[in-house]
């Protein structure tokens, strides 16, 4: 019977599978995202280049693109066999009537191509607003330090120290603003006439001894409250501008050049400093600008460079 038994048992077959590695992922995704970073980047240098570039160098930046086709056309063969067509530059031809073909420029020996000029105008761009940048960066630093020193000469006069409240100082589109405020208790001028009092006149001289370092123009405003004068054949526009007038006496007076002065004038009660109290005093005021200089339209020089900054210092 066991003889049986083992005729019958089958033999027991194992099988052992080996299971494969996964193949390494690929790093395609790296290369796709590296594209999109470098996309972003020169999308966002292009914005700034619109912002800071000025028309004469978006022009010069178009022309690298573009073949150098800025010399004057010029009909030739007029009556004979060439006549109809157009020299368009050395060495290239075209019909008058024919359809808009592309013309390519043929350079001559020596000569520049319309790449070469274009590139060297997108250096230029590109210098031009880095100088532009640098230079408004200065100007500001320069407000930012007028004002320091005009806050820091008031507070070392005891008898000034009453008027900090009467002087505000911010930024305009035009340029540094600095204003006077008349008030009740410390007026700047007489009541309804343009002479300055000793308060008025210690504070321009203050002004005029900082703001004569800069180089930027001045402009002096005068500004009156809606109260109106006592005089039918004297109002609010007389006695703004001879109260403009006077603080630019006494600035000149103690120092400030003459040819820094760019305008004097009275607006009346036509720009008030609070609107909803046309009344009030401290509409009454004295407003002097520092203007901002004129944007950079080509590299300066190296020593006019050297000059500003050493003034700058």
């Amino acid at each position: 019977m066991s003889d049986d038994l083992v005729g019958e048992l089958k033999p027991l077959v194992i099988k052992k599978r080996i299971k494969a590695n996964h193949a390494p992922h690929g790093g395609a995704w790296k290369v796709a995202y590296a594209d999109f970073v470098t996309a972003m980047m020169a999308f966002f240098l292009l914005l700034w280049l619109l912002n800071v570039t000025t028309e004469s160098n978006k022009q010069g930046i178009s022309n690298y693109f573009e073949p150098d086709t800025s010399e004057e056309e010029k009909l030739v063969g007029s009556g004979q066999t060439l006549a109809g067509l157009a020299e368009v530059a050395e060495g290239a031809l075209k019909s008058a009537g024919s359809p808009p073909s592309v013309t390519v420029a043929l350079a001559t020996a020596g000569s520049k191509t319309g790449g070469d000029e274009g590139k060297e105008n997108v250096e230029d761009a590109a210098a031009l607003a880095e100088a532009e940048a640098k230079r408004v960066q200065t100007e500001l630093e320069s407000f930012a330090k007028v004002e320091a020193e005009i806050r820091q000469a008031l507070q070392e006069i005891p008898e000034l120290n009453d008027m900090q409240d009467s002087l505000m100082i911010d930024y305009s589109p035009d340029g540094l603003r600095i204003q006077i405020l008349d008030g009740e208790d410390i007026p700047m001028f007489a009541a309804g006439r343009a002479v300055l009092n000793d308060h008025g006149r210690k504070m321009l001289a203050i002004i005029a001894n900082v703001i004569t370092k800069m180089p930027n123009l001045v402009v002096v405003t005068g500004h009156t409250d809606s109260s109106g004068g006592g005089r039918p054949t004297y109002g609010n526009w007389e006695l703004s501008g001879d109260r403009a007038n006077t603080a630019r006496r006494v600035m000149v007076e103690f120092g400030l050049g003459a040819e820094k002065i760019a305008k004097v004038s009275g607006k009346a009660d036509r720009e008030h400093l609070f609107p909803d109290k046309p009344n009030s005093v401290l509409n009454r005021r004295i407003s002097i600008i520092l203007q901002k200089q004129k944007p950079l339209t080509e590299m300066p020089d190296n020593d006019q460079q050297a000059s500003t900054e050493a003034k700058d210092s």
